[in-house]
């Protein structure tokens, strides 16, 4: 398998977790908490990700991440705020809501980043096209509100 196929595969299979991941996070979110949901959520992730970069071979990885430019840990504490949402919204507006929102939302800094090369990306220009799909993703996250 290439590795444009396995990271198609890879991504699917990340979206399919990240709508159980919101859909559990917020029955645990309601049960102990948003703080306490997202904090056990990200330990686990914590202890899975150093148990694999382990027997990988690739701890040091993880030691040279800390050496980076601080604004290289954005990452992360962007992933927190992520993890807190999908432990507060589901149990409010639904998982099908939460998830649209998400996606609707990191397609549009996705777009800004692109059009700005912000984060040291590629410029890529926002073209007709491209404003149409953010604009019909957007349309369709707003329907998702609807019961």
């Amino acid at each position: 398998m290439t590795g444009t196929r396995i990271a198609i595969v890879f991504s699917l299979g990340a979206g399919i977790a990240g709508a159980a991941q919101a859909a559990i996070s917020g029955v645990l979110g309601r049960r102990v908490g948003t703080i306490g949901s997202a904090g056990f959520g990200v330990v686990l992730a914590a202890i899975l990700v150093i148990a694999l970069a382990l027997a990988l071979g690739r701890g040091g990885s993880i030691v040279t991440a800390v050496h980076q430019p601080a604004w290289l840990w954005l990452g992360g504490l962007f992933g927190a705020v992520i993890v807190l949402a999908i432990a507060y919204a589901p149990p409010r507006i639904g998982t099908f809501a939460t998830v649209a929102l998400l996606i609707a939302g990191q397609l549009a800094a996705g777009a800004l980043i692109d059009a700005f090369g912000w984060f040291g990306s590629p410029r890529i220009p926002v073209t007709a096209a491209r404003a149409a799909g953010l604009l019909l993703v957007a349309a369709g996250a707003a329907l998702t509100l609807k019961r």
